[in-house]
Parts: structure tokens; sequence; C-alpha cells
């Protein structure tokens, strides 16, 4: 659309009188001049005649040019302005406690009135048409219908569609009615679109109001509080002394299950902190709310007097805490200490589970059972089979112990000897076992497990483990985080355990809550004797605990690394199980469990983040301010490779109660991730529970995930009227704001502003009766002065 610059101003009818004008105007000014000079009257009567003068001569002299002021203004019926009207669920928001009417109430008393004088004046000279905006943009005959219940204020893209829709039509400008919360991104608008112009309120005010901004969510393997959840508040207007935010799972009754009341003058910021044990594994749900402290006892729902809206004072947090069950394959060489009490701990943990395989002999017998002649069975297995099974009855044979297997197929054959077997741990844990127990082909499984299904492994410190069970030259070494050649020199005496800089840093390596509870039970847990000593770490691996001797010499005991897609650990000291002993003893600083927590905490290291045959991740958008959740969903066989064509259904209990069930689509640029796509319209929690279809050997994988909806998150992040942000956008598209109190002047405005349809008018002054008018008056005026003085 063609835009004209000029839109008023003076021009010559007839440029060529110019010098005739100034001819003129000079011979007047040098009789006139003459005269003056010879008059005897005081210098300042004859120069303010002379000056009254010639500035009629002036103006007379300026008619021979023909002046005309020429004005450029609106085609009236030709333009069209567009009335556009925030519906989204913010304009219910009172600007005052004493304020009658919402903002939307307001607004629409605006622009519903019948005898609205700017309104009137609008129509006289432009076509109005009528739109209202939330989540999409709508054309309406009138805004009587119009409620605000728009769940987000996606202003930007109202914006766009209104230019895009006048595109070929002469659009003057867009009067907005908003408060300004945009849910999308106004910066996208280009800088040559239609004006807008914000219409606001004549004295804006702050709110007060408290709003949660953020809400994070991290997991550690730290077993008292393996949830933490930092919640952000911001306050606008008026400051409160105090800020309560309390925390409940949802569907809980009686008091928060923690407050946190915070100091709002505090340097650092408004954050609350809340460190949580979900009771059991699976999706659960946290409604955190923040209030004001002396009113914190509110009701849900109730507005309390200082805040302008509740909307952004509770938020519902999902969390995920895995369901899997970790499976955790201990292989040892003899029955030992460490397998009993690592056992014991392990089964207070219901989400790890500990298979063991344990050596009681072997191959060689150890002792000579004398049998009857010519039987060549071992006497610890007769009378457990019917019929001799001499291959694994034979003395050639080490004899092996399964503890805790899923069937009594699992481990019959000893070690697993294929992927399948092997990858159906998550972790794998030798001790006290030499590596010639284990076939080459075993030795690189294992190599193959951590590297490339991603799972762990730890190696404990018995008498036969690393250098001493001759590991230094096999695949295992290389997964290992120690070198395995001879140290320089052992310690010597008992051994202290402690904790390396980097130790202190992760959270499953200690055991209290503070570092001075921590640094007691360090102090008061017994000393070790048996310490597998190694002459370096590897590059890249931590070490996150130590062993000090009599003579101050520190070694490693604890060292990990991450090793392919999986990691490993290794624990040096041989006698762990020390610390469970003595736990049986009253002490003031050691609790019962001390070392129990250690072990689990340990294997919750281990397992947390080895990859699932099947597992599912989140990620979420506003798609028109309505949030979208998008699972992705990895399918593996049993040797961990990406499975195409699996059949995958998921079904989403939504917050009303009602069930979806829907299929999950194969990506086609990544191999065994499946997406599907939900719209999370209702405000609550959401808990999809995953499926595939199985086989005639194997049953399902299933699995489940949650996540929480607020719709209104975004749209009442902020209470008060966004100045700030509608003047920008006011400046970005060269509109301005308009007071309300202003908004008939501004119409008379628009009628003059640079717009695609203009028409001039043209004026000429010296047909102006105003002109002759000034000029006889300064010659009158001229004529009386001499007369008031008695001049001739």
């Amino acid at each position: 659309m063609e835009r004209h610059g000029i839109v008023s101003g003076l021009i010559l009818g007839r440029p060529d009188s110019v010098w005739l004008a100034v001819l003129v105007v000079l011979l007047f000014c040098g009789v006139l001049t003459t005269a003056t000079l010879r008059s005897t009257l005081p210098p300042r009567w004859k120069w303010s005649l002379w000056s009254l003068k010639i500035l009629a001569v002036l103006l007379l002299a300026a008619c021979l040019l023909d002046p005309r002021f020429v004005r450029r203004h609106a085609r009236p019926g030709e333009n069209t302005v567009v009335l556009l009207a925030d519906q989204s669920a913010s304009m219910e928001i009172h600007d005052s406690a004493e304020a009658r009417e919402s903002r939307f109430e307001h607004a629409k008393s605006l622009l519903t009135a019948v005898d609205s004088p700017w309104l009137t004046r609008l129509a006289q000279d432009f076509q109005i048409r009528r739109y209202a905006f939330g989540t999409s943009l709508k054309r309406l005959e009138s805004f009587e219908p119009l409620q605000a219940d728009a769940p987000a204020s996606q202003l930007g893209a109202a914006l766009q569609e209104v230019e895009a829709r006048f595109r070929s039509s002469p659009l003057a400008g867009i009067l907005l009615f908003s408060d300004g919360n945009s849910t999308d991104d106004l910066s996208l608008l280009s800088a040559g679109s239609v004006p807008v112009f914000p219409v606001v309120s004549n004295h804006p005010q702050t709110l007060p109001d408290l709003a949660i901004s953020g809400v994070s969510v991290s997991q550690t393997n730290f077993e008292d509080v393996p949830v933490t959840m930092q919640v952000q508040v911001e306050i606008t207007g008026p400051k409160p002394k105090k800020v309560r935010v309390e925390l409940r799972e949802q569907g809980a009754t009686g008091p928060p299950e923690q407050s946190v009341v915070l100091q709002t003058g505090s340097p650092a910021g408004l954050l609350a902190q809340f460190q949580i044990k979900p009771k059991r594994a699976g999706v659960h749900f946290y409604t955190v709310n923040v209030l004001p402290e002396p009113e914190s006892g509110l009701l849900p729902g109730t507005r309390p007097a200082a805040e302008a809206t509740l909307q952004n004072n509770h938020r519902l947090v999902a969390v995920n805490r895995d369901p899997h069950v970790a499976r955790i394959l201990y292989v040892a060489g003899r029955p030992n200490w460490e397998h009993k009490y690592l056992g014991r701990a392990l089964e207070e943990d219901p989400q790890l589970h500990l298979v063991s395989l344990m050596r009681i002999a072997k191959k060689e017998a150890r002792f000579d059972f004398r049998g009857r002649a010519g039987d060549s069975s071992n006497s610890l297995f007769r009378g457990f089979k019917e019929q001799a099974d001499e291959e694994t009855e034979d003395y050639s044979q080490p004899v092996l112990v399964r503890l805790k297997t899923r069937d009594a197929k699992e481990l019959s054959d000893g070690f697993p000897k294929t992927k399948q077997d092997l990858y159906q741990y998550d972790a794998v844990m030798i001790d006290d076992l030499e590596a010639a127990f284990f076939q080459r082909d075993q030795q690189a499984l294992i190599d193959q497990f951590v590297a490339e299904r991603g799972g762990a492994l730890l190696m404990l410190g018995g008498r036969d483990s690393y250098r001493h069970g001759k590991w230094e030259h096999t695949p295992v070494a290389d997964t290992l985080p120690v070198y395995l050649n001879r140290p320089r020199s052992s310690p010597q005496g008992e051994l202290r355990w402690s904790l390396t800089r980097e130790g202190w840093l992760e959270p499953w390596t200690r055991r209290r809550d503070t570092e001075q509870a921590e640094q007691a039970q360090l102090q008061a847990q017994p000393s070790l004797a048996i310490l597998n000593s190694v002459s370096e770490i590897k590059p890249g691996a931590r070490v996150l605990a130590e062993v000090t001797d009599a003579q101050g010499q520190r070694s490693p005991a604890l060292v990990i690394q991450n090793y392919g897609h999986g990691r490993a650990g290794a624990v040096l000291p041989g006698d762990l199980w020390r610390w469970s002993l003595q736990e049986a003893k009253p002490d003031a600083h050691l609790k019962d469990d001390d070392a129990g927590k250690f072990w689990r905490q340990l294997c919750r290291w281990l397992t947390g983040d080895v990859p699932r045959r099947l597992s599912a991740t989140l990620s979420s958008e506003l798609v028109q301010g309505i949030p979208e959740t998008t699972l992705h969903i990895s399918v593996k066989d049993r040797e961990f490779q990406p499975v195409d064509g699996a059949r995958v259904t998921i079904s989403i209990r939504q917050p009303d109660g009602t069930e979806l069930t829907i299929p999950a689509e194969p990506r086609p640029d990544v191999s065994g991730l499946y997406t599907a796509t939900h719209v999370s319209r209702i405000d609550g929690g959401y808990v999809a529970r995953i499926a595939t279809s199985g086989s005639a050997d194997e049953a399902p994988l299933e699995t489940q995930i949650g996540w929480s909806s607020n719709p209104h998150e975004q749209e009442f992040r902020c209470a008060g009227i966004q100045l700030k942000a509608l003047n920008q956008l006011a400046e970005q598209t060269h509109g301005k704001l308009v007071p309300e109190s202003e908004l008939e002047q501004f119409i008379e405005e628009l009628r003059h502003r640079d717009l695609p349809v203009m028409e001039t008018e043209s004026v000429q002054i010296w047909h102006r009766p105003w002109l002759l008018c000034c000029a006889l008056g300064l010659l009158c005026a001229e004529w009386g002065l001499r007369r008031w003085k008695g001049l001739a």
C-alpha cells in the first residue's frame, strides 16, 4: 500500500510573484525608513510605529503570492480501523481493590457504549471491524456476547493474522484493548507492520501480587532425599514481610507436607527448596502454594486482600520415580561377609534386586569325599537329583550356588555366555573372583555390557580381585577405572576412610545431611585393614574416597569413570563388612544402617542411568497457548538393538478421570524411536502407561510417565498491565499509547495521520477574513497610538 509522506503544509499558489512582492516590500520599507529617520519623535515611539506599518505591509504583500494551506486527511469511509479486544483469562483481574469492574468488563463497556463519542467519531470517517483474540483470532459483529475465558493471549499471532487478512485492504491501524500479557513472542512482528494503538488506563497501578515464576525438579541417588524441588517466587507491588511456600502431595489431606517461610528482604532472592522422599515408585503429583504469611490459612480459591489474583500462586508439579526394579548380578568366588551385608542392605530397597551367583567349590575338590568305588560324581550333589548329571557334578567343574533368581532356568549354566542372558541385568558386581573363572568370550561380553549396552560394572576388593586375580591382561581391565600394574608401595597398618573433594560433591557418597554430621560419622566408623593397591587411576576417572594409613599415606578407595555408554567403579578395600559389624554396638555417632545406606546409594548410582529396553521422555511446547506434550519412546530388543515396527500403545489417564488410548508412530529418521503428541487442555496431572506388543516367548514391556499441565501458567505469570511491552509494541509498529481519556482526541488526530487512502484539502489564505482584519488592525493600532500620544 502506497502511503504519502506529507500530511499538511503551506504552499504558494503564485510562486512567480515572489520578486514582485519583495520589491514592493523593499520600496515601502525604504520610504518608511527614510521618513522615520527624519522624525523628531523619541526613538522608542518612532520605531514602534515603523514596526506596526511594516507588519501590515508584509501581510498585504503576502497576498500577492496566493498562499494556500494544504491539508491531507483520510477519505471518509475508505480506510478501515480494527478494534481488537483481549478475551484471555488475565483480563478478569481487577486493577485495584476498589475497582468494581475487571479489566475485561471495563474494556467491554468502552467498546459497546451506544453513545460513546469516540466510537461515533470513528464510525464517521472509518470502516470498523471487530475482532477478539485469545488462543486464536475470531471476527465479531458485536462485543456484547464476548467472555474472558481463553487460557492464553496469542497477541503476536493475532496481530500477524489481522495484517494478513487486510494485506490488500486499506487498514489504517489497530486499536488494541489488552493488558499486554502476551503468551507468544511479540518480537516476531515486522518493523513495517500495521500501526498498533494500545488503549491503556488513565492511571495504571502496580498491583500487589505474589507469583510462582518457576519450579525445577532434580533427582539424585541420595537415599534420604532423592528428589529436590526448587520454587522461585516473584513479588510485584508492595512486599509483605514474609512469604510462606507450602508443599503437599495431590490428594493428601491435613496440614501441608512441608512449608518454608521466606524473608522478602533477602538479597539472595525468594527461592524455596524442598527435599522429598516419595513413599513408592511411579508418578507423584505435588501442589506448591505461595501466600503472604499472615494469610497462609486461606481456603483455596479465596483471594487475599493483598493479592491481585491467586491463579499464579499455585503450581502442580509431576515427579517421576522410575518404577523399574534394577537387577544386579553379583558374582563371587566364595561365600563372604560382604555378600551377607550387601544382600541385607539391598533388601530394604524395593527398587533394587540382587541376583547372586556364588562359587562354593573350585574345579578341583578341596576334600576327598570317599564314596563307592568307581564313583566320580561330587558327593555334595548326591540326593538332589534323581539322575546324576555328570557334566555339572563332576569334580572338574566348580560348584555354584544361585540366589534370588527369577526362575529355575536363570543362571543354570553359570555366568551368562550370550548378550541376551547378560543384558537382562542393569549392573554386574564381581567380588573375590579371579579372571580365570570367566572364559575369554565372557570377559569380552562384560566389556560390551558396559560399553555397548550401557550397563554398570563394579569390582569389589576381595582377595582374588584386581591384580591378585590376574585381571590386568583381560578386556575387563579396559573397563575398570584403575591401572592394575604393581604399585610402588603398599599402605601399612589401619586404614581410615575419607571423602575427597569430588566425593563431597556427590550426594550418594554421603550418608548424613550436614558436613559436620558426616565428619563425625567418618571418625566413628571402624578402620579397615585390607586394600588392593593400584599404581594409578586412568585419565578421566574420579577418586571419590580414599584411605589413609598410619604413616599418613593416602591411597584411592572408591574410583569411578564413564566407559562407553555405561559406567564402571572400583571399591578397593576388601573388608567394608567391618562397618556393619560395628553398627551392632551402641555408639553416639553411628546410625543403625549407615553401612547399608552406603551400599544402597552405591547401587542406586550404578543403576540410575542404565538404559531400559522401554523408556520414555517428555517434551512440551505451547501451540496457540495450549500445552502440547510429546512422548518420545525408545524400544530395544533383548540385545539392546533398536526395534523397528513395534506396536506401541499409550493409555493416558487425564485429570478428569477419563482414559485416552493413542498409538505411537515410529520416527522415520531415528531407528527404534516412537512419538505421540497429546494436547493437554485440562488443568491437572496426566499419567501415561506405555506398553509394547509381546511375543510368544516374551511378555510385553511396560512403563509409565507423568506430567502436569498448567494452561494458565504463562497467562498469569504477571498480574499487572504490561505498559513497557505495550509501549514497545506501539513503537515497533509506529503507533502510540492512547490513554482512555484521550480517545476522542486521538480519533481526530488519526484522520490526519499517514493513512493508505487520503484526500487533499487546499485553503487560500488571502480569502480568509482574518488576514485583512490583521492588516487593518495593525494600521489602526498605529493610527490610534499616534492619536493617543498627540503625535502628528
